[in-house]
């Protein structure tokens, strides 16, 4: 395969000669411009490469990064605040909730809503709960999962494929879920990141189709995130993963 790629090869290396000073080169400014790339989910692009548009290694990049960048096992303490609705896509929210969530890896993360609402898991321990009227409650057989920003490897690991779309100030991904019988409803995820950090901006879950019953539906689930940075881990930190 890659002696065809080198065969259907127009270029030649003369062509680059005195080129490899990219510093030194006067270029024009490269107009933004969007642009629709579809590829296989994350865990098929390293493979995909030879065969794959010139432009697919920067895509490949983007995925990679705005993945890392959510990667609840890359050491630290990952922070997100948030605002989350829900409901017709084509209506008024039927609700809403802002919150703030940490995580680190699989051992331990803290969800505080602004409504007072508490939740802390740790590995081994099980969550604990705090409602607004302060009354705790211990589940030890309960295990939290955080928030879907911060399982955007899961989401797309299962994707059929991902589409990378270019603004001016972030890059979009977007793809789709599998559904389920009886009716098998389009489920659409889409994922906005920062251009300079890859850091999640926004995020949405729209389906749509017919529900088990059979009935018409329409359905969005939108976040916005309004901070999101990791924390390095210290003592300091770790107590941010506790009751408040």
């Amino acid at each position: 395969m890659l002696d065809r790629v080198r065969a259907a090869n127009p270029a030649s290396e003369d062509e680059f000669a005195g080129r490899a000073n990219f510093d030194a080169l006067s270029l024009p400014p490269r107009r933004r411009r969007k642009r629709w790339l579809t590829l296989p989910a994350v865990g098929a692009v390293v493979a995909a490469l030879v065969v794959l548009p010139t432009s697919a290694p920067q895509a490949t990049e983007v995925l990679e990064h705005a993945v890392n960048a959510v990667e609840v096992d890359g050491g630290g303490i990952l922070y997100a605040r948030s605002k989350a609705q829900w409901g017709p896509t084509d209506a008024p929210p039927t609700g809403t909730q802002s919150r703030q969530v940490w995580v680190q890896g699989g051992t331990a993360m803290r969800w505080l809503e602004d409504g007072g609402n508490e939740e802390v898991y740790r590995q081994g321990e099980g969550t604990t709960r705090r409602d607004p009227a302060g009354k705790v409650t211990e589940h030890p057989e309960m295990q939290m999962v955080p928030t879907e920003i911060f399982r955007v490897q899961g989401l797309l690991d299962r994707a059929r494929n991902v589409g990378l779309e270019e603004t001016d100030d972030a890059y979009v991904l977007r793809w789709n879920e599998k559904s389920g019988p009886p009716h098998w409803p389009r489920i659409e995820m889409t994922l906005w990141v920062d251009k300079d950090t890859y850091a999640p901006l926004r995020f949405t879950d729209h389906s749509w189709g017919k529900d088990v019953k059979g009935e018409p539906f329409d359905h969005t689930y939108r976040e916005e995130i309004l901070e999101f940075k990791t924390l390095p881990d210290t003592p300091e930190n770790r107590r941010l993963l506790q009751l408040g």
